[in-house]
């Protein structure tokens, strides 16, 4: 593979194809890791076949830019349109792409060469050369099985420890390599199950199945862990996963370790993966056991789950979990006979694909009116979309169940009474149209976090709701007849995030001044109240669009984030003295927080620029480098941008390029299109703004050199124009 490492400043796409874990992703990190510091920018996309289809393409498009433009940093795009190609083209980045099954997944990641910059290079993994052939890739690579030499070093690698010699146990080794057909992935699956075991256990392994014997040697709840994860929870948060099957007397946490630790699944930037094979053994064995009388039973294939509930074969009592996606189901109507004898249930799943999100409202699962729940025991995860009835039936208890998700569902209100959830740490009712009210809270003390978005006819937040003392997260975005909240709201000792954006009836929002634990994030987008007060522990406030707006009381000092674009009305928090000297002592405070603020305004603050320009770029040159690498705090930006006439802009994108260090905003946080009505109801804006942004040095260091004589800034804001930009260095 020496067109990846050689210096050319061509752009360079290159596939490396081969049958399933032979060990394509382990060469393409490898290269990754050992050539990534060479490039403006690198991404690793990995398991691309298996995210795309959980998570969309979308989703891979946004974690690309964010990579490469942002380091990581994770940011939503309101805009994608050929943002790779013109964000892209200027930089020689390197990308790797892998386990790709599809043409559209390049076509959307890595089009055409021309989207790179010169020297790029893209490294694609797949099973299949034809697909390689098709995007006409520069170089291509068959990687073939390890020959014996190799194989047999990798299993010792896994199976051996220091102490032990692979010559007393190389028939053992060779027999066991040969069965693995030199099969990395089974190498290394073999060598962890080996390992520190005794020599009778290696004489056994030789003649058995070895993925077979791997998951026998693991104990019923680690045995338990992996069934659940290969038919419930492939690419799943970890901890995520982890609560909800946590057991008093186990731990789930370390059963997901066991199995990392013995090459059964990977985890991966926080997810759960298992390789294709691995997952298809588990599917053969959760599908041997169900057919055992007396064994649990997982249900995950579609057809398999119709047939079931729709004829009554004496399995029902013994179901542990159901995983149906509703987008390969035409016939969702189902009688309740079926559930009401499922007393073992610990997991219901029923669920749209990434590629049904458009049409997410017109899934529904239709239940007969005289539909029942009964009291499970075990039950601890409940998804359901587009639940069909306006009420949980009465006698609808789940104590130990933790999450309860019914998006788009048809309640109208949910009784203190109906319901007895203790244990219910997640609740998500988000777009059910009809929802009105939801009363006594105290029925689910321990709730973490509560999702009510897109809820449109809730008309209030019953009080009991202040009781709530874990509360972290609430999210009451697009509730538009939502008139006010509970007083003390933010009494909430935990509250991280309040997101009220688009209520636009809701006319108040009165904090509470007492001491808290932590800081919150409100996102108040899209309101029409004139008056907050905050609570004094605030990090993030969005209050884009809220054009009657027109005071905060007070501006606490922890702020990290300020976003009041388009808030036309707005009088004491515009450009002042007091304001401007209070920002520069925080950031000298605590200069390894960055911080970001947008207001309208059309003049740049003198005291916090030393070079100003007409126009979206600008230089400076540095009289002392040695110095101000030294002392240099972090890099302090501004500029003054306008729409444009012909293309008025509700939502601006800020991109910033400072050198290779890049900043990245999006004023007013939401996308138009969620709401639909929002071109008559807020107007289009024509106002001038304001966005001052800094950034500390130490996220820079990795791009910078040691010494420069000069810096750079160059402005782009999407379908708006820069007026005027400056740049400040912060110095201790």
């Amino acid at each position: 593979m020496d067109g990846i490492r050689r210096k050319s400043r061509d752009v360079l796409m290159v596939g490396i194809f081969g049958s399933a874990g032979i060990g394509k992703t382990t060469i393409a990190r490898a290269l990754y890791d050992e050539i990534s510091c060479q490039f403006d920018g690198a991404s690793f996309l990995a398991n691309i076949r298996e995210v795309s289809k959980k998570d969309g393409l979308c989703c891979l498009q946004e974690r690309l830019f964010c990579d490469i433009l942002l380091g990581g940093r994770k940011v939503m795009l309101l805009r994608r349109d050929n943002l790779m190609e013109s964000k892209f083209c200027t930089k020689k980045v390197l990308i790797v792409l892998d386990d790709v099954n599809d043409k559209k997944q390049l076509e959307l990641l890595a089009g055409r060469h021309d989207w790179f910059g010169k020297g790029s290079r893209i490294i694609i993994t797949c099973r299949n050369e034809h697909l390689l052939l098709r995007h006409k890739v520069d170089e291509s690579y068959e990687f073939k099985k390890l020959d014996g030499l190799e194989a047999l070093a990798l299993l010792c690698h896994h199976a051996l420890t220091e102490e032990q010699s692979p010559f007393k146990r190389f028939l053992f080794l060779d027999n066991i390599r040969a069965r693995c057909e030199n099969n990395p992935l089974k190498l290394k699956v073999a060598g962890s199950y080996l390992r520190g075991k005794e020599d009778a256990n290696w004489e056994i392994y030789v003649n058995s199945k070895f993925l077979k014997v791997s998951y026998e040697d693991l104990l019923e709840e680690e045995k338990d862990i992996f069934l659940d994860v290969a038919c419930f929870f492939q690419g799943e948060c970890e901890d995520f996963v982890t609560k909800i099957l946590e057991k008093p007397d186990f731990s789930a946490k370390q059963g997901v370790q066991v199995l990392s630790n013995r090459c059964l699944l990977t985890i991966s930037e926080g997810k759960l993966w298992m390789d294709n094979s691995i997952q298809e053994m588990a599917w053969k064995i959760a599908n041997k056991q169900a057919q055992i009388p007396g064994k649990p039973c997982r249900l995950w294939d579609h057809n398999k789950i119709l047939h079931v509930l729709k004829r009554n074969e004496g399995i029902h009592a013994l179901i542990e979990g159901i995983s149906l996606e509703l987008s390969k189901s035409k016939d969702k109507k189902f009688s309740g006979e079926a559930f009401s004898e499922m007393d073992a249930l610990r997991l219901l799943k029923v669920f749209l694909g990434s590629g049904c999100v458009n049409d997410k409202e017109t899934y529904k699962v239709h239940f007969s009116t005289d539909f029942t729940f009964p009291s499970y025991d075990k039950l601890r995860y409940l998804h359901g979309h587009g639940y069909q009835l306006d009420s949980f039936p009465s006698n609808f208890e789940a104590e130990e169940l933790l999450e309860l998700n019914m998006p788009c569902s048809s309640l109208k209100q949910i009784k203190g009474d109906e319901i007895h959830f203790p244990n219910l740490i997640a609740l998500d009712l988000s777009h059910s149209q009809q929802l009105e009210t939801i009363s006594n809270f105290s029925r689910m003390p321990n709730l973490e976090r509560l999702v009510l978005e897109g809820c449109r006819s809730l008309v209030k937040v019953d009080p009991s709701i202040v009781n709530l003392k874990k509360l972290s997260l609430m999210n009451l975005k697009g509730c538009k007849r939502l008139k006010s909240l509970p007083k003390r709201i933010c009494k909430f000792k935990f509250l991280e995030t309040l997101i009220l954006t688009g209520c636009s009836r809701l006319e108040k929002l009165l904090g509470d001044r007492e001491e808290r634990q932590n800081s919150v994030n409100l996102k108040a987008s899209r309101t029409y109240r004139r008056v907050i007060i905050l609570p004094p522990a605030l990090r993030i406030l969005h209050l884009g669009h809220c054009k009657r707006f027109q005071e905060i009381l007070k501006l606490p000092s922890s702020i990290q984030e300020v976003d009041a674009y388009n808030c036309i009305s707005m009088g004491t928090l515009s450009w002042n003295t007091r304001l401007e000297a209070s920002i520069l002592q925080r950031i000298k405070i605590n200069p390894e927080s960055a911080f970001s603020i947008v207001l309208p305004g059309n003049t740049i603050p003198d005291c916090w620029v030393t070079h100003k320009v007409t126009g979206s770029s600008v230089t400076m040159k540095l009289k002392n480098p040695d110095r101000y690498n030294d002392d240099l705090l972090g890099f302090a930006v501004c500029l003054v941008f306008a729409p444009q006439a012909e293309r008025p802009q509700l939502n601006p994108e800020i991109l910033c390029e400072l050198k290779n260090f890049t900043f990245f905003y999006s004023c007013g946080e939401d996308s138009v299109d969620e709401f639909p009505e929002s071109d008559q109801e807020w107007g289009n804006n024509s106002t001038e703004h304001v966005w001052l942004a800094y950034r500390p040095h130490a996220r820079a260091d990795r791009c910078h050199p040691k010494e420069w004589n000069h810096i750079k800034a160059s402005f782009e804001v999407f379908d708006c124009v820069v007026k005027k930009c400056a740049i400040r260095l912060i110095y201790k």
